[in-house]
């Protein structure tokens, strides 16, 4: 096992050699500065000053950011990666670990953005964001470059390995022993909830509404996955949602939409709109809940596990 930090989260590999060890370190570096929205050097953070005019982008902002407007689009704005002002204005403003115990927020006027956010023009790989729309890619961009590795890595013959990006989780292949994937407690304390035991190629993402929390001068508590047809803070039933699909970037964004719908809801959109997904989902009374095709990702075979959580 190989870990590191970077975006401010711990990232882990399996079963990679250590001439890839180090291109994993480089690329989720090259991928923070240029996507954070807590660097003000950063290109996104360009993007977010351009003030509503068009913004040539690089390749790798362009890509990150047509792959999470297409979610918006097929989710139908359940998930929204435009919110990012919304965010500094209920105190989420630096990067997480850097946040005080009571940040001041701002008045909140109406819900999340109505209308069209971002207008991309592929010919010119062109951004332009409507007044208002500021863009945080957060998990979205964990996940991706998770993804974008692992198949950079599967094209220099690694016939299985799994990349863990704060819980954003790439596996290509299967070892001869298996993958386990432990699902925390989102409290934080004591043992794993439960372990999975998984085979194939897949993403695995876990959303928590205990973990980035804070607390504003008000008092208030708030967290990062934000219901975007109220603006605030999701308040559903459910604190903790995994998700295994067999895109990484399906997995993060999904995980995030039945989060926010809550368990009956999210249970409905997620069976009726991706059978080929399955959740498991914690309560807020502690209760958990599972739904779609986990079979499609369990182990069959026999035998011990390599093991990522």
């Amino acid at each position: 096992m190989h870990a590191f930090r970077a975006m401010n989260s711990n990232i882990v590999t399996l079963g990679l050699p250590a001439r890839c060890r180090t291109k994993s370190e480089s690329w989720f570096a090259f991928v923070e500065r240029n996507l954070s929205r807590f660097l003000p050097q950063s290109e996104l953070s360009s993007l977010n000053a351009a003030n509503g005019n068009p913004f040539v982008a690089s390749a790798l902002l362009y890509q990150v950011v047509e792959e999470a407007d297409r979610y918006y689009r097929t989710t139908e704005g359940l998930f929204n990666p435009y919110l990012g002002a919304r965010l500094e204005r209920l105190g989420y403003s630096e990067s997480f670990e850097c946040l005080g115990e009571a940040k001041r927020s701002e008045p909140l006027l109406g819900a999340g953005l109505e209308g069209t956010p971002c207008l991309l023009d592929p010919a010119m790989k062109s951004i332009r964001l409507r007044p208002g729309a500021s863009v945080d890619l957060g998990g979205i961009a964990k996940g991706w470059s998770a993804h974008q590795l692992s198949l950079m890595l599967q094209r220099e013959d690694l016939p299985a390995g799994a990349i863990s990006a704060g819980g954003d989780i790439a596996f290509w292949g299967t070892p001869d022993e298996g993958w386990e994937v432990g699902i925390g407690n989102p409290n934080g304390e004591g043992p794993d909830l439960l372990t999975l035991r998984l085979q194939g190629t897949m993403g695995v993402a876990t959303s928590s509404a205990m973990k980035r929390r804070w607390a504003d001068d008000s008092g208030q508590w708030h967290h990062h996955l934000l219901d975007p047809r109220s603006g605030t803070s999701s308040s559903s039933d459910l604190v903790q949602v995994t998700l295994l699909a067999p895109h990484p970037v399906e997995a993060e964004v999904f995980a995030k939409c039945v989060l926010i719908l809550g368990s009956e809801a999210g249970t409905r959109w997620l069976e009726a709109r991706h059978p080929e997904c399955a959740a498991i989902g914690m309560t807020r009374n502690g209760s958990l809940i599972h739904c779609g095709n986990l079979a499609r990702y369990r182990w069959k075979g026999a035998g011990s596990h390599e093991r990522i959580s």
